[in-house]
């Protein structure tokens, strides 16, 4: 028997790849489903096509409504396509490796232009031109994809078995606000030239999930990283980021990944990372200048993590004598036992000791008779 998706069904197996990913707590065998549910924002218009009813296209898809005045000439549609126009001319447009029906004279939603997603009433929610011969300064303009969830110009490594990776991008200076992103989830800018994220990026600390701008020329972590709440996926590795370790990330509840190995990062590591509960990778491996002491007290409360990295580090303590010297340091090396064998002489409770000393006592006296 051949089975067939409809498309919502389809679009929905789609979103478990889509903006931010799906997280362990989010899935429905352990989540109430409020994730899934909100994923309607997700859906492409020509999946929506099946049943809207707004008043723009009241009897679903019909490419010519496109093109009506009424359509073409709203706001924010008109800006969207003159914003995406402006970064196809900016950004090299006429050599990316796949540039299909973006010509000024069709339709950004209606005509598919390659890498671009929108929603049910054809505003832009993905702009995806991973490995694309994107090259070039991101125009101001950009944030004014007011809908945009997910923004993918990554680059993903720089060869492949030794061939070279010719479509890599190469998207260069400050990164443009996304304030008015109201729904941005993802950033992805890995492998570029960047040298700056924006200023204002705790201005989408409400909804973003995920931000990866990993192989770049950053210096500075983003500002205000308590206010990222909703952040599980953190990865500015291989940077020049100088800061003072942050003492407000371990204020990231959510936080699933970090990497931050391979910067300059300075400072000392406490007590403030313990919150990390639902942290899986704490890597910050290769920053020579970063000290203070991994808390032993994650031993318990980092439940879920996998592994942590702290190579080339001047980080010291119990943890650190067991994983400074490997590249990764897996729970079950600093994690073996959970009947104290792990704990120095000031963590085991008196009663401990009593009761050890009453046994030997005992033992004495049962095997020499109380002489």
């Amino acid at each position: 028997m051949r089975w067939i998706l409809c498309p919502l069904v389809a679009s929905m197996l789609e979103l478990s790849q889509a903006a931010g990913g799906i997280t362990d707590d989010e899935q429905l065998l352990v989540s109430d489903g409020s994730w899934h549910r909100n994923q309607r924002k997700s859906i492409s218009i020509e999946t929506s096509c099946y049943y809207t009813t707004m008043q723009d296209m009241p009897y679903g898809c019909q490419y010519a409504r496109a093109y009506d005045q009424s359509y073409q000439n709203e706001f924010q549609r008109k800006a969207e396509k003159a914003a995406l126009l402006e970064f196809y001319n900016l950004c090299g447009g006429d050599f990316w490796r796949n540039n299909d029906n973006w010509m000024p004279e069709t339709d950004p939603c209606w005509d598919y232009w390659y890498g671009v997603t929108c929603n049910e009433h054809g505003y832009v929610i993905k702009l995806e031109l991973p490995d694309n011969r994107v090259r070039g300064i991101l125009p101001s303009t950009l944030g004014s994809l007011t809908s945009l969830i997910k923004l993918d110009l990554a680059s993903t490594e720089p060869d492949y078995h030794l061939h070279p990776n010719d479509e890599m991008n190469r998207v260069e200076g400050v990164m443009p606000s996304m304030a008015l992103c109201f729904q941005l989830e993802e950033i992805e800018v890995s492998g570029n030239i960047i040298l700056r994220l924006p200023d204002d990026l705790y201005l989408n600390a409400d909804t973003l999930r995920s931000l990866s701008a990993s192989r770049n020329l950053l210096r500075n972590l983003p500002i205000y990283l308590s206010r990222f709440q909703k952040l599980h996926t953190l990865e500015l590795d291989n940077n020049r980021i100088e800061d003072e370790f942050p003492t407000d990330m371990g204020q990231l509840r959510n936080i699933r990944i970090i990497h931050l190995q391979y910067n300059r990062l300075k400072g000392s590591i406490t007590q403030d990372i313990v919150p990390m509960n639902k942290i899986r990778v704490f890597d910050v491996s290769h920053n020579p200048e970063l000290g203070g002491i991994i808390p032993e007290q994650i031993i318990v409360d980092w439940a879920e993590v996998d592994y942590l990295a702290i190579l080339n580090t001047t980080i010291a303590g119990y943890i650190s004598s067991l994983c400074l010297d490997v590249p990764f340091c897996w729970k079950f090396m600093y994690d073996t036992h959970k009947d104290l064998t792990w704990a120095t002489v000031s963590d085991v409770p008196d009663i401990v000791g009593m009761t050890v000393d009453l046994a030997q006592t005992n033992f004495y006296a049962d095997t020499y008779g109380g002489r």
